[in-house]
Formats: structure tokens, C-alpha cells, sequence
């Protein structure tokens, strides 16, 4: 049950599918937190076409669902007195729908990730987006194994999950696809080649969508973002446009509102 209870506030995956609540007045954030700051890498590869993913850019996706799976590596960094170096996990399911109450997942730790990780995790996150609960189905704990080769990154859980993306670079060994987007860990994603994405797991669900959307983004995430409002994410109201407060972010950032 604690397992369970910790996936049920897992919802990283689910970000998108919230945002326009997010960007709702009305909308108050959870209850406080204990500060957080992390550093890590997160990977997502989904259904959607490749290079183009419109849930990034404040709309739905091409199939009014998404199929997809979430990866989150936390490098180092804190919850609160909790180190969080070293967590892992995936969220793997239909993870963003035009019709929110559609969403649902399946939840898998990483065997290294302490109660005392997950707890955190848990608890950060549900800072992050409480409003928008999403639906775990079910949790594991397995083996996750995650391997950055160059300009290659390749994720598996045995058995379950194989994914593949590999990014383009220029002369200068610079990424060619770096893009404002809106994420649950920052405003700018990486979009890569999406080599092999196969997914079976008995009973909960199987796909091959090798050669649809991939990205990745280096993460530095923390609670004062979120409390003052610097993700492209808070400001998203799903219209398939940027909004005029995101046009502003993007512009500040230095990168343009395509």
C-alpha cells in the first residue's frame, strides 16, 4: 500500500494534461513544501510526431491521446533534508488526453530508490501540479537502467521497455533542435531521434512507436521557480498557441515563439 501511495502522487508525467488549470487565478498551489533543488535529466518519448510535439507548445496531441513514457533521473540534489541522488523512475501509459479524465499510467521505481526517496518525490511533486491528479493504475519496483553515450540515450526496464533516442548536432558538436517547450522541469527541451521505443508489459499494455516523438532536457528544477512562476507550463491554457505571457518568457529567454 505504501508503494501505491507513493505512485498515486506521482504525477510527473501528467503535467501537461493540467495546464490549463495552471493557468487558472483561481487555482491555489498545494500546501507548502520543504525546499527543494534538483539536477537531472529527463526523457519522453511518446506518439506524437516526431520533431513537432504539440502538447510542448500549449496545445493536444495529434491523437487527441498520447501513449508515451516519462522518464525522470535525478542526478543530485535535495527534498528537504532527503538526498535525492540517484532516483529513478518511469511513468508509461496513455499520459496526455484532450480529455483529462482519460489519463492513466503505470508507475515503475527504479530497485535503488530508497522509501525515503519515493516519499520525497512523491511530495515534491504533488507541490508541483496538485491540482490535476492523474490515475496510476499500478506501481512497480525494477530495474532501471539509463545510459547517456555521446549523443545516444538508451533507457530499459528488462522485459518491459526499450527506448532509444539519439540527438543531432552541429559542427560544433552543439544540439540542432533545442526548443522553448513547456515541461514539468524547465522551458526548453532537446528533440532527438526517436530510434526505438517498444513497450510490453503482460496485462498492462504494448506498443512499438519507434521513429515517433523524443526528447530530452538537463534539468535544474527548484522550488522558488515553481513559487514564482518561471515555467512556461504555469502559463499554458491549451489553445495550440502561445499564449502572450509565454511569448514574453520565450523572448527573454532569448529563443522565438514558433
Amino acid at each position: 500500500m505504501t508503494i501505491l501511495r507513493i505512485a498515486c502522487l506521482l504525477v510527473f508525467a501528467f503535467a501537461v494534461s493540467g495546464l490549463a488549470s495552471a493557468a487558472d487565478e483561481g487555482k491555489s498551489m498545494p500546501k507548502d513544501v520543504p525546499d527543494f533543488d534538483v539536477h537531472g535529466i529527463s526523457m519522453t518519448e511518446c506518439q506524437c510526431t516526431a520533431y513537432a510535439c504539440p502538447c510542448r507548445s500549449n496545445g493536444h496531441p495529434d491523437h487527441g491521446s498520447c501513449d508515451a513514457a516519462d522518464f525522470t533521473y535525478i542526478k543530485h540534489g535535495h527534498y528537504g533534508k532527503v538526498d535525492m541522488s540517484g532516483f529513478k523512475a518511469v511513468v508509461i501509459g496513455d499520459l496526455i488526453d484532450h480529455d483529462a479524465s482519460k489519463v492513466q499510467g503505470t508507475a515503475y521505481f527504479d530497485k535503488s530508490s530508497t522509501p525515503e526517496q519515493r516519499a520525497a518525490f512523491s511530495e515534491m511533486l504533488a507541490f508541483m501540479f496538485g491540482w490535476n491528479p492523474p490515475h496510476i493504475v499500478g506501481s512497480k519496483v525494477v530495474s532501471i537502467d539509463f545510459k547517456v553515450d555521446k549523443n545516444t540515450y538508451t533507457l530499459a526496464i528488462p522485459d518491459i521497455l526499450e527506448e532509444k533516442g539519439v540527438m543531432k548536432v552541429d559542427s560544433d558538436g552543439k544540439p540542432t533542435h533545442v526548443m522553448p517547450a513547456m515541461d514539468l522541469w524547465g522551458n526548453k527541451i532537446t528533440y532527438v531521434d526517436n530510434v526505438v521505443f517498444k513497450y510490453h508489459d503482460k496485462g498492462v499494455g504494448e506498443w512499438d512507436l519507434s521513429g515517433h516523438q523524443a526528447n530530452v532536457k538537463e534539468f535544474h528544477t527548484t522550488k522558488e521557480m515553481y513559487a514564482n512562476k518561471k515555467l512556461l507550463m504555469q502559463h499554458g491554457d491549451m489553445s495550440g498557441t502561445w499564449t502572450a505571457e509565454q511569448k514574453k518568457m520565450i523572448e527573454a529567454m532569448g529563443m522565438k515563439a514558433e
